[in-house]
């Protein structure tokens, strides 16, 4: 009886369209040269991902493909304040700016975006920091998660 829950546990869940998220392939993106304007941790995250090295922008690069982060921009609003009228709960939203060359004559601009939100505790200010760091980092995950799909999307 229990296997017979179980099956019908799991053909719910996989009915509905959840699956597991597992590490992205980056199978045949391994030399891609990176140029960044600063080592930034997406710049650091893309060369993790990748294998591949980062070049500053005033080098010369001779071999393509190329990811060029143009730039990025973070901004951080107030969602939401308690009864107090203190903030409750803080939103960052990103922005990168990059250019994917393939050749000499073929590139790709582009603007991706992502955002997250954390609680303000003005009494657990090292809790709070914290949870900013966290919502950061995941922040810049979706980025690399979505330049790598633009990436993946303009070389076929």
């Amino acid at each position: 009886m229990r296997i017979f829950y179980l099956f019908v546990a799991m053909s719910m869940i996989s009915s509905c369209g959840y699956q597991l998220r597992g590490s992205m392939n980056v199978d045949g993106l391994e030399n891609i040269t990176i140029i960044s304007n600063g080592y930034t941790s997406i710049s650091n995250l893309l060369s993790q991902k990748l294998g591949s090295s980062i070049i500053s922008q005033s080098q010369d690069h001779d071999t393509y493909p190329v990811v060029k982060i143009n730039s990025i921009s973070s901004q951080t609003r107030q969602i939401s304040v308690n009864s107090s009228g203190r903030v409750d709960e803080y939103e960052i939203s990103k922005s990168l700016n990059y250019e994917i060359i393939i050749s000499e004559n073929n590139s790709m601009t582009g603007t991706l975006k992502a955002s997250g939100s954390y609680d303000f505790n003005e009494s657990r200010m090292h809790v709070t920091r914290e949870q900013e760091i966290i919502t950061n980092n995941a922040i810049d995950k979706v980025l690399i998660r979505k330049l790598i799909q633009k990436l993946r999307y303009s070389l076929k």
